[in-house]
């Protein structure tokens, strides 16, 4: 997820609400995926890509997937800030 923004549209969040900064850490092939997605989508910025999968989400099945540890291929990671 390097490189340049520039041409990148970004969030605009509806008027009064706040944006919050989490730390996500992703695998990098995951984050490369997300990225195309994102450009595919319009050249979104990623945070507004995010944000508009959760809206297809719910609108088409009234919420995000809950996943459960069988859904999961991998082991978690350590945080690396901790």
């Amino acid at each position: 997820m390097t490189g340049s923004n520039a041409g990148v549209k970004r969030n605009r969040l509806p008027a009064g609400a706040k944006a919050v900064r989490t730390p996500t850490y992703l695998a990098s092939d995951t984050a490369a995926a997300y990225e195309r997605a994102a450009r595919a989508s319009g050249h979104m910025s990623f945070s507004l890509y995010l944000e508009q999968l959760r809206k297809q989400f719910e609108a088409e099945r009234g919420a995000l997937p809950i996943l459960g540890t069988a859904a999961v291929d991998h082991q978690e990671v350590a945080d690396p800030a901790a």
